[in-house]
């Protein structure tokens, strides 16, 4: 009932054709371990690496058939988010435009100044830690900085970025990274003044739910948004007009687009048939067992650790079987452990704790409760009130309760209090909180075997066995109903219910895996995702309908991406420094298939696995006309209308 096994057999990892190192890169270990794959040979790409000298021949290869075209693609690595965008157009740029060919180029580390060229090791430094991090975030994503740095880097670096872009000679230009899109706009606007030859410049935002304002640079061809937020914003902060606006989704590896279509629908006979086929394929054990994909990458070996734990612990505790496949990418030291780890003694530490009233695996990590989960909270500042400053705005007290909800993070439910009944009184909590707390979820007993007590959603349990309806709840600050204030919230209160055993432990077998390069076909043979709000990660797991539990996230960037999964309805949000609150939700959602059917209907909802095709298909039909244009294929007239 208790076991580790070995990973299944793993392709090496193959080479990128953008072959820029990695190592240290907190965020690039999880994406890279999720989209990591060879898109062409490496005769027909340049690395960013490969321009040693202005005197060395970098020009992109002239394309092998007609429709080809030159790409040139603007990032850095600073996340493997960005990387694995360019490589997903690179595939589909050879895909639909056969023949083309492409470079990849970092024009802020090749020509900019300083502090802008150290951006590579800054953000390795500020990545690890979050409140330097949210610092840095906030102070750059102010009007009065995006004015000054503006000016500054066209100042100092256009006529150097001009003369990189030139020395490439390509046929379009693809921006990929906030920091590459107003120099390098202006750059491109200065070569056809210059030459009379038009080089056209696309935008292609690669995130979700939030992003910089550096990304809204004015001017370009077109600009490629996955969301309802973005597009706001580059509306409203960027001042982009509708008709320069393109929002088809996240460009994501192709191999997502080919699963969905052969999967289907997630939950139906023919989605489970393929499912079980993929899991079969991978060489995973017990192939009918629900199974949990957790990926960590970066986010180091403490908290990833002791997410698995809790999970293991819950679906023992709860009595259900099943697989907990773990992406550990370059963290070794983690996978290793897996492998050796006593999951008798992580069961008898969990015991232990339980009995002295604490909430997991390690009471450090338990001991806040709901007032800890508020302060955490209020200093990682979620949002802020930023509408005068930053890119987004927010209410700190909507924020808060959006945070201290259940159900889909609105306010119909802003309180999640314990349930707690009166002797040969059995009531269930609400269903499926989108946050846990530390004091939801509790586990109610069965009066009988194979019975099942179905709560009312709408209902809240108190102290008298009575209930209220949620929307009777108060505002925070509030007066609290009597029937509320009466209820026992001690540990022991609901720890009993809370902890109350399956009568048939379950059986759980976690696999440590290093780096994964079928990323897509893992996903089709999960039932949940839980996962750091990376928005590359969330984008694949919606186009293969999903569900996903978040766990992290990196203050400002990456806070619109849990508000991208909660309004979406595909998933919910739990910090990592409540493992056993993350462990408890997905736990619920593991013994409710109604409820992971309708996460897995949102999020399919919300996905597009045909984003990068769609994007690329849009950027190579206005990029062949401008190449016919500047050739005199066309007429002049239809320049002029092209822009």
């Amino acid at each position: 009932m208790m076991d580790c096994v070995p990973a299944p057999i793993q392709t090496s990892k193959q080479s990128s054709p953008f072959d820029t190192v990695l190592e240290g890169n907190p965020e690039a270990d999880q994406d890279v371990a999720a989209q990591e794959t060879s898109l062409a040979s490496p005769s027909s790409v340049m690395s960013v690496n490969s321009l040693e000298s202005d005197e060395e021949d970098v020009r992109i290869p002239e394309p092998t058939t007609k429709t080809g075209l030159k790409i040139l693609f603007l990032s850095s690595d600073t996340g493997g988010g960005h990387r694995a965008s360019a490589e997903s157009l690179a595939a589909q740029f050879e895909r639909l435009f056969p023949g083309s060919t492409y470079a990849l180029l970092d024009t802020v580390e090749k020509d900019g100044v300083y502090p802008y060229n150290t951006l590579v090791s800054a953000y390795k430094h500020l990545g690890a830690r979050p409140q330097q991090w949210k610092l840095f975030y906030n102070v750059t994503n102010t009007r009065a900085f995006e004015t000054i740095a503006d000016v500054h880097l066209k100042v100092m670096c256009e006529r150097a970025t001009r003369r990189r872009i030139m020395s490439y000679n390509p046929d379009v230009v693809v921006s990929v990274h906030p920091l590459m899109t107003g120099v390098p706009c202006l750059a491109c606007d200065n070569i056809t003044k210059q030459t009379g030859i038009n080089l056209p410049m696309f935008t292609v935002v690669t995130d979700l739910g939030s992003a910089h304002c550096a990304w809204f640079a004015n001017g370009v061809e077109k600009m490629f948004v996955a969301s309802n937020q973005i597009r706001n914003l580059a509306k409203t902060r960027g001042h982009v007009p509708d008709d320069k606006l393109a929002q088809y989704g996240l460009p994501i590896r192709h191999d997502f687009a080919v699963q969905a279509e052969l999967m289907g629908d997630r939950m139906s006979v023919e989605g489970r048939a393929h499912q079980l086929k993929i899991r079969t394929d991978l060489g995973l054990p017990n192939l009918e067992r629900k199974t949990a994909l957790v990926m960590g990458g970066g986010d180091g070996f403490g908290s990833l650790s002791d997410i698995v734990d809790a999970l293991y612990v819950e679906f023992f505790s709860r009595g259900i079987d099943a697989n907990i496949i773990v992406v550990c990418g370059r963290n070794e030291e983690l996978k290793n452990s897996l492998e050796k780890r006593d999951w008798d003694t992580v069961l008898e530490q969990y015991r232990m704790v339980k009995e002295t009233g604490g909430r997991g695996l390690k009471s450090s990590n338990f001991t806040g409760g709901l007032t800890s989960l508020s302060a955490d909270y209020c200093t990682m500042g979620m949002h802020g009130d930023q509408g005068a400053v930053g890119c987004l705005s927010g209410d700190v007290t909507q924020t808060l309760r959006r945070i201290l909800s259940s159900g889909s993070m609105g306010l119909e439910s802003a309180l999640s209090l314990p349930t707690t009944t009166m002797p040969n009184t059995q009531v269930s909590p609400p269903s499926s909180p989108t946050i846990s707390n530390g004091r939801s979820s509790p586990l109610a007993s069965s009066t009988a075997a194979n019975e099942k007590t179905v709560a009312n959603e709408d209902m809240t349990p108190t102290k008298a066995g009575t209930t209220i309806q949620l929307d009777q709840v108060p505002p925070m600050g509030s007066p609290t109903p009597d029937q509320l204030v009466e209820s026992d919230t001690s540990a022991a209160s609901f720890e009993v219910l809370r902890f109350d055993e399956a009568a048939t432990p379950g059986n759980v077998t976690v696999i440590g895996l290093g780096f994964v390069t079928r990323m897509a076909e893992y996903m089709v043979a999960a039932d949940v995702l839980v996962s750091k709000a990376g928005p590359g990660t969330i984008a694949e797991a919606a186009s293969l309908s999903l569900p996903v539990m978040l766990t992290s996230f990196l203050p400002g960037q990456e806070e619109g991406n849990v508000d991208y999964v909660i309004d979406g309805k595909f998933g919910a949000f739990c910090s990592d420094t409540d493992p056993l609150g993350i462990a408890e939700e997905v736990s619920a959602w593991m013994l409710d298939d109604e409820k992971l059917a309708t996460l897995s209907k949102a999020a399919k909802s919300n996905g597009n696995p045909n984003a990068a095709a769609e994007i690329v298909q849009a950027i190579g039909d206005r990029a062949l006309k401008w190449k016919k244009i500047n050739r005199g294929e066309l007429d002049s007239e239809i320049s002029s209308q092209t822009r």
